[in-house]
């Protein structure tokens, strides 16, 4: 006789429909844009703003807003303002930040589930993040292993990482083709041959839903 533990169908249901409500928004496979642009664009001058990492380079000093602050687990003396491990504890930092700027993190975290919830509570109500995950990418910690790379995310994986916050729009980078390359070609790709927009024109070689599942990674919005 058949033996059935729990409600496998019931949970698999409510994981499909955590991930048909995702917001897919294909303007960065068609595009060359900086996603940096548009978290500039959508910071407003009364903001708290947190920039994890300073994930910002060039463009942190761009930012206009109220205050703005910064945070990473290591300490480099001038840098960081924040010294803070964001899969740990963070009553301090609760309910202080209208935006937070998280690109190229979650990837080096060792529990990403509890970072997302440590980054929820220190938003503000109506509070967003903003940043980026790796998919389809090579490994890129640095030697000295002063930060790891531990993990991935399709976008059946940010459904579920995201499914207590209220908004979730996801934005592909690079379709199934051009992600190939940059894999082979690690950073050579991206600073050389982009400059060319040649990967817009490979990735219109394959359709929609094959660049959503063999892109390279996903900008993200949430909102709380």
């Amino acid at each position: 006789m058949k033996k059935i533990i729990g409600k496998p169908l019931e949970t698999n249901n409510k994981l499909i429909a955590l991930i048909e409500k995702l917001k897919i928004n294909n303007f960065y496979l068609e595009n060359n844009k900086d996603f940096r642009d548009r978290i500039l664009e959508d910071i407003d001058i009364k903001d708290e703003v947190l920039d994890i990492g300073k994930a910002m380079r060039d463009k942190h000093e761009k930012i206009i807003c109220k205050n703005i602050e910064t945070l990473d687990v290591n300490d480099f003396g001038s840098y960081p303002d924040i010294v803070c491990d964001i899969c740990s504890e963070v009553t301090e930092l609760e309910n202080k930040y209208d935006k937070i700027i998280c690109i190229a993190i979650l990837e080096h975290v060792y529990d990403p589930f509890k970072a997302v919830s440590n980054l929820k509570k220190m938003l503000k109500e109506n509070g967003k993040i903003y940043g980026y995950v790796p998919y389809l990418f090579y490994y890129h910690a640095p030697s000295d292993l002063k930060f790891q790379d531990y993990f991935r995310f399709s976008k059946d994986a940010l459904a579920y990482l995201f499914k207590d916050f209220n908004y979730v729009e996801l934005y592909p980078v690079r379709g199934r083709i051009s992600s190939s390359f940059n894999m082979m070609f690690a950073g050579r790709w991206k600073k050389y041959m982009e400059k060319t927009n040649i990967n817009i024109y490979l990735d219109k070689l394959s359709n929609n839903e094959k660049n959503l599942k063999q892109c390279s990674g996903f900008n993200f919005i949430v909102k709380k």
